[in-house]
């Protein structure tokens, strides 16, 4: 349990440099506002290619057939 707390402490650190990074935004120049946008677009990206990866792991789980071989 002592990891999942210091996981948490570590996400709402993590969370507390992007909001602090979201409110200077407004103030930033162009080339840190598109760094930005595609540090966040990665983020996204990879957070939406876990979910797929999970809901199709746990929803879409078929009995092992013929076809689910490789070799």
């Amino acid at each position: 349990q002592a990891a999942t707390v210091r996981d948490l402490e570590e996400m709402l650190t993590l969370l507390q440099k992007l909001w602090a990074k979201l409110q200077g935004l407004p103030t930033a120049s162009p080339l840190e506002m598109g760094a930005f946008a595609v540090l966040v677009l990665f983020i996204v990206v990879f957070l939406l290619m876990l979910l797929m990866t999970c809901l199709t792991c746990c929803c879409c789980h078929r009995t092992k057939g013929p076809h689910s071989q490789l070799t």
